[in-house]
């Protein structure tokens, strides 16, 4: 019986401690996957201030990542409530139809803002003589995933 607590005690004690390590990663991270370059004063204050660009635009879409995937949960919430009211397959395929266009128009857009302003931010980047990578990260809209790409900085 002993035993057996002292097992149970040490199991809480290890999840406990693997919960509060991913709290503490996620917030180096800017974008899941992406993380925050830090500056320091052996750099250039070129380099200091291209590596500021990139973090502040990898933070943009981050905050355009978030505000999007809330649009499209409400987007899907609405869609699957007005879905289940519905009686008519005539119906429900239209209202179907107009999800998927509703759903793929704001996914699309972000796509573009994201690569637009990862286009300008790279332009700067390779400017100060940063080297670059675009990785692509995973966003969840509504019932669909689709692929972001935010900078990552390889070397200067």
């Amino acid at each position: 019986m002993f035993k057996k607590s002292i097992a149970a005690v040490i199991f809480s004690f290890i999840m406990i401690l693997s919960m509060g390590t991913g709290a503490f990663a996620s917030e180096i991270e800017v974008v899941d996957g992406v993380s925050y370059e830090t500056i320091n004063e052996t750099m250039s204050p070129e380099v200091q201030k291209a590596i500021k660009d990139i973090n502040k635009v990898n933070e943009k879409i981050e905050a355009e990542i978030a505000k999007n995937e809330e649009k499209a949960a409400k987007l899907y919430a609405r869609y699957e409530a007005e879905l289940e009211k519905e009686t008519d397959l005539e119906k429900k395929a239209e209202l179907t139809a107009k999800y998927e266009e509703q759903i793929t128009k704001l996914i699309t857009k972000l796509q573009e803002k994201a690569e637009k302003m990862t286009e300008k931010g790279i332009e700067k980047a390779d400017k100060a003589g940063i080297e670059t990578n675009i990785v692509l990260v995973e966003g969840f809209f509504g019932d669909r995933t689709a692929l972001i790409d935010p900078i990552v900085v390889v070397s200067w």
